[in-house]
């Protein structure tokens, strides 16, 4: 996914917050002046949350390398700054504004391909961060530090990294703001055991599961979570020792970028039955693009069950 044009403009505003901050944790820093015992912090638990998260990303910004490409950042010489002083002043704004007790808004979003996750997040944080503060705090944190590194060409690891835990944060906010469903009605009582003739046969244990995805998207849903969490429950009661994963797409889009979107949807599956517990070495994962549709369509069709990743249970 790229980022439009109007990121450099968003960098300008974002060296201004850098130059501005300065001012702001003059006077409400999160840990204090030197050695001194660390500041304790006020307002809600979310923006408790947020304030140790943005901490903790302003010092990964510190550590990222200076550099001098003669490119748009150096435009900011004059301030003797690097992209990732600007960073650290930007995540440190943030981690004052939100120890003081307020709760910093996220970053909107840079081009319309973003703005569905956006607009996702702010849906969840505003729903969960009563009650469940550390996931909305970690949700909202985990989005700000993807948007922001991916800003600066040296903080692209960095970006990626938030990108995945993103995909893993938000569904899991979204999963916990679900209403638990009603508890069964009491079962009737059971007829007297008819005489068996035979032993009886083990039921079989479903082997196969598929996940659906968003037009051009692979970031996992709350549902598609659900499905994982059979998955895992399955391999476990049926014995399964071994799990095969493939991605698919749709025809819409080139071969070429079907193959390498099929692949992503399939990765991102495994990262997350390896966090369920699942043993990496006992997944395959591969992709086939628009190979192998689950429904036959002509090119450039978008068909949301061609859009998939399927995962299959062997012993």
């Amino acid at each position: 996914m790229r980022f439009s044009a109007n990121s450099k403009s968003r960098l300008a505003a974002l060296a201004l917050l850098g130059v501005s901050a300065i001012s702001l944790s003059a006077c409400s820093t999160l840990f204090g002046d030197g050695e001194a015992e660390p500041v304790a912090l006020s307002g809600t638990p979310f923006s408790q949350g947020l304030a140790v998260a943005y901490s903790n990303l302003a010092a990964q910004a510190e550590a990222i390398p200076s550099t001098d490409d003669g490119g748009f950042f150096s435009m900011f010489d004059i301030f003797s700054d690097t992209p990732g002083g600007m960073l650290q002043r930007a995540f440190t704004a943030k981690a004052d504004l939100a120890a003081g007790g307020e709760e910093p808004a996220p970053e909107a979003a840079p081009d319309a391909a973003i703005k569905p996750v956006y607009v996702r997040l702010v849906a969840a944080v505003n729903a969960g961060k009563a009650r469940f503060a550390e996931q909305a705090a970690r949700a909202q944190s985990d989005y700000d530090c993807w948007i922001l590194f991916s800003m600066v060409p040296a903080g692209a690891a960095n970006a990626a990294a938030c990108k995945s835990q993103l995909d893993q944060s938000l569904p899991a906010l979204e999963a916990a703001l679900r209403p638990a469903p009603p508890p069964p009605p009491p079962a009737p009582p059971a007829p007297p055991p008819a005489p068996v003739t035979q032993a009886p046969v083990a039921a079989p244990v479903a082997s196969d599961f598929t996940l659906l995805f968003d037009f051009d998207s692979w970031t996992l849903t709350a549902e598609n979570l659900t499905v994982l969490t059979n998955v895992i429950n399955s391999a476990r009661s049926g014995g399964q020792s071994r799990i095969n994963i493939v991605g698919h797409t749709d025809t819409s889009g080139s071969a070429a970028y079907n193959q390498a979107l099929s692949v992503r949807r399939a990765n991102v599956v495994v990262e997350a039955l390896v966090n369920m517990g699942a043993r990496r070495q006992a997944i395959t994962a591969t992709g086939v693009g628009e190979n192998d549709l689950a429904v036959q369509t002509g090119d450039n069709v978008r068909e949301e069950k061609n859009r998939r990743s399927v995962i299959t249970l062997a012993p």
